[in-house]
This record gives C-alpha cells, structure tokens and sequence, in this order.
C-alpha cells in the first residue's frame, strides 16, 4: 500500500516535468505529436517511471538484490513466446472487434488512418515491456516474497485494474502548474464514484492482470505475458483509431472493446487458449514451484 501511495504522489510530482519537457522537446523532427499530447497521457507515463524509480529501493528493502531472485528468469530459447503471444491475442481480441462490426455497434471510419498502425505497434510493445516489467517482474516478484502465488497474483492485478483507470477526462488540462498533477488525482478519485463506469473498465482490466500473472508463473519468464499485453492493447487502439463508435449494448460492450461483460468473455477466452497451448511450457530454474 505504501509502495502504491508513493507511486502515485511521485507521479504527480513527475508530470509536469514530462509535460514541459515534452513541449519543449516538440520543434524537434519527427516530434511534433508531443505539442497536441494531453497532460493526461503524461501522467500515465509519469506514473510508470515513478513506480520503476521506487520499485528498486523497495527491492534493497527487503534484501533482493538481482532480478533473477525475483524468480522471472528471460530464457532466451524461450523468446518466440513473445510474438506468439501477440498473435494469439490480437486475433482473440480482433474477433470480438469484429462480433461488434457485426453487430452495428462500430463501423469503419470513411477513410481509416491505417498509416499509424507501425506507430500503435511501437507503442504497445513499449507499453507491454515496461509495465509488465514493473507488475509482473518486481511488483509480483516482490509480493511472491511473503504470500502464496495465487494472493499475490489476485493482490498485483487489483493494482493494475486500479492504476489504469486513474484519470480523469481527456483535455481537461489548459494550463499546466506545478500542482496539476496532484490536481488530477483528486479528479480521478472523484471520477472513481461512477461505479459503474469503472466496474465496467477495472473488472476486464482485473481479469487481464489475472491472466499476465498465470502466463508469467506458467512460463517462468516474461516473454509471453509481454506479447500478450501487447496484442491486447495493439489491437484495442487499431479498433479505436480505426473505427467510429455508433452504439452501446449494456452490459456486453460499452465505450471500446475493452468495456463490458463482452471485454470479460473474449479475454477468459484468451486465458482458456494460452492454457491449453502453452500447457507443456517448461518452467525455467527461477520459475515458482507450484506456480501453474
């Protein structure tokens, strides 16, 4: 809880340093998109460094002073996992994208930007390694210290179906301060209240933390908790950028593909096929006994 506490005041500390310099970094070629980036998205990453930044105290803490005794090993004859992962879920996830086309809910835009497809692919894979790094790799590591398996793998996926949604609206942000960032989680935990809205973004994300934790423990590594997370968020943010939203159908789907009992049903799929394909997956030398 004190590791969660600190992670999220670092992080608000950190934000405005990452929007500033963002700005300042945006005349630069290539850059551009930095300018029109939402202060929101760089708390997200700001929350991310802070976490990384304090995860390695908390290591030394408790006397871990390697990676590896963590037990997450990176066998290396191992990494395809990565992009069977992805594959295995983007086209889990791209069905049920599919089921809503087919369904009305969404359609294809006029013309589709299917231009920055390479750019959300270099974004999810970013994304996957460094939060399954901080979550699967030393948040679950670390809690794997002092409890069994299956009460750190609920305990880790609970903070990540929490962080995620922690923020508030898009563009709400006009003029950066030193305390926005401080200010935003006071919006957040205020727009926690819509049960709802939440229940209807946390739970997936909850059983999508389920599903990492049981890939990492299965496998003894992170290469295919990775390329899991990574299909999941690559083709998620294809459908949002690629399609309009026409209509909801309560409960089932809601706002995006990752909304809904919908969301819950495609990745309990997801997690029944990653069980059954990669049922003879061999522990390495510093996976969890009992752990699969």
């Amino acid at each position: 809880m004190f590791f969660l506490l600190g992670t999220v005041f670092l992080g608000a500390l950190l934000a405005p340093v990452l929007f500033w310099s963002g700005q300042s970094l945006a005349g630069l070629p290539g850059l551009g998109f930095l300018k029109e980036t939402d202060f929101t998205r760089y708390f997200e990453r700001a929350i991310l460094l802070a976490a990384i930044i304090l995860a390695f105290p908390v290591m030394r803490w408790i006397g871990i002073n390697r990676f590896h005794e963590l037990r997450i090993g990176w066998d290396r004859p191992r990494c395809w996992f990565l992009p069977a992962g992805f594959l295995l879920a983007a086209l889990v996830v791209s069905a049920w994208g599919f089921a809503t086309i087919s369904l009305g809910l969404v359609a294809f835009k006029a013309h589709p930007p299917w231009s920055i497809l390479a750019s959300l692919l270099l974004t999810s894979l970013t994304v996957a390694m460094i939060e399954e790094f901080l979550f699967r790799g030393v948040i679950f590591g670390l809690f794997r210290q002092t409890m069994p398996v299956w009460g750190a793998s609920l305990l880790v996926s609970l903070i990540f179906s929490v962080i995620h949604p922690l923020k508030p609206e898009l563009n709400q942000f006009h003029q950066v301060t030193w305390y926005s960032g401080f200010d935003l989680v006071l919006r957040s935990i205020i727009r926690l209240s819509d049960l709802t809205d939440v229940l209807s973004v946390s739970i997936p994300i909850f059983v999508l933390g389920l599903l990492l934790a049981h890939a990492t423990v299965k496998t003894g590594a992170l290469w295919l908790p990775i390329g899991v997370h990574a299909g999941v968020v690559f083709t998620k943010m294809s459908f949002n950028k690629l399609t309009r939203h026409l209509a909801e159908l309560p409960p089932w789907f809601g706002s995006d593909l990752a909304s809904g009992l919908g969301a819950i049903g495609i990745l309990l799929l997801l997690w029944l096929l990653l069980w059954l394909l990669f049922s003879g997956a061999r522990r390495t030398r510093h996976a969890l006994p009992n752990g699969g």
